[in-house]
């Protein structure tokens, strides 16, 4: 007996050992709890003789159990989603001041020239303009309006469009943000500032990517459109290009953002539960705030406006309507009608957010700079959280708040 116990005894750490590398590999943790004799087990007197009280009395091998707990490697996988989450919330996109999962603050946005003219609109909706992230409205000739959104990511975006030709202050504004710039030709002046001014462009008639680009003429249902407003692109499309090209995609390290955001932009402003901004005889856009969510949705040509791509109210957290000095174009080659817009220098304007509307001035150093804001009293004007709308209007329009 005392021969099979001492060989016991002598099985026991190899059992450990086997136990232990079992419930490694299966992702177990095992406890062990080790009973002991009232005199451990030694073998330093002949035959195993014990020298404590007890004589003659073999102690009985170890008992030993195992608990298998997988609770601890649940916590510390509860502990590792914390930690994910701590890490992702450091990112922000700094157009709308939203946590975001992957850093994309240094990339360089796109810059879209988006058709908005009524007869090219399908039901009132253009595509992918409820992704932007900042939109901006502006005139073009014959009192219509043209968009440009802009789009930090632009990878999951879908179709956009109908996609048209850029002006010389829409190639300001992609500037501005240091964006890559996609549009169909242009005005002789409007290229000839992205040619002078070396904009990254990626030019639909110009024929060389026309892997990114559709030409859809049955876009609106019943209609057939003109050539010149059936363009469209798609987000994914144009990302994997950029991907792959030399095209420079980020913006240097030393790159400062311009917009800073908060959870309160007004705190004491004038009510503006309903906005109307009278870009010109043929064209007003109107906003209704939505307390529950604290947007505005948008709309335009007597009904709301929308996403074609997934039928979604375009919407906003803030509106920025700037009073920009707007005249009649002359020489440059230019056709009838065509505006010139000073977006270089300081203004007046308003910011709406919250339900209430603040008057601000607005300032640009040049036409490389971003747009810069401030209260009245001189405070950096802070937006709330979110996307943005700017509208471009001339200082004698009408803007009115209800």
């Amino acid at each position: 007996m005392k021969k099979a116990l001492m060989s016991l005894a002598k099985f026991i750490p190899v059992a450990l050992i086997i136990i232990v590398l079992i419930s490694t590999l299966t992702g177990f943790k095992a406890e062990m709890f080790v009973s002991e004799c009232a005199s451990s087990l030694r073998t330093d007197e002949p035959g195993g003789n014990k020298k404590n009280s007890g004589e003659g009395h073999i102690c009985a091998a170890p008992l030993v159990t195992f608990q298998l707990n997988q609770n601890q490697d649940n916590q510390n996988n509860q502990n590792n989603q914390n930690n994910n989450q701590a890490i992702t919330s450091l990112y922000n996109n700094p157009l709308t001041g939203l946590n975001t999962i992957d850093d994309i603050s240094l990339n360089r946005p796109v810059a879209v020239s988006i058709n908005n003219q009524r007869d090219a609109l399908p039901t009132n909706a253009t595509n992918g303009i409820s992704q932007a992230d900042i939109v901006y409205e502006l005139l073009v000739e014959s009192g219509i309006t043209r968009l440009v959104a802009l789009y930090q990511d632009f990878s999951s975006v879908g179709v956009v469009g109908s996609i048209r030709s850029v002006r010389h202050y829409t190639v300001e504004i992609a500037e501005a943000y240091n964006a890559i710039l996609v549009h169909t030709g242009g005005s002789p002046l409007g290229l000839e500032e992205i040619e002078k001014r070396n904009i990254t462009s990626l030019d639909e008639i110009s024929g060389k990517y026309t892997q990114l680009f559709k030409r859809d003429t049955g876009r609106v249902p019943g209609e057939v459109l003109p050539e010149y407003q059936s363009v469209t692109t798609n987000g994914l499309s144009v990302s994997q290009w950029l991907s792959a090209s030399e095209v420079k995609k980020t913006h240097d390290n030393n790159y400062k953002h311009a917009l800073t955001f908060t959870d309160n932009p007004i705190p004491n402003g004038e009510k503006a539960s309903t906005v109307d901004v009278k870009f010109s005889s043929v064209k007003s856009s109107s906003f209704t705030y939505d307390a529950a969510r604290k947007i505005y949705n948008m709309s335009q040509y007597g009904s709301q406006f929308k996403d074609a791509n997934n039928n979604s109210p375009v919407a906003f957290t803030n509106l920025l309507i700037l009073e920009v000095p707007i005249t009649d174009l002359v020489g440059h080659g230019e056709g009838s009608g065509r505006q010139d817009m000073n977006t270089v220098g300081s203004g007046k304007g308003y910011f709406i957010s919250g339900g209430q509307y603040v008057q601000i001035n607005w300032l640009r150093a040049s036409k490389s700079s971003q747009f810069t804001y401030t209260l009245e009293n001189g405070n950096p004007l802070e937006l709330g959280q979110g996307k943005t709308y700017i509208g471009l209007v001339p200082p004698d329009m009408n803007i009115s708040f209800n």
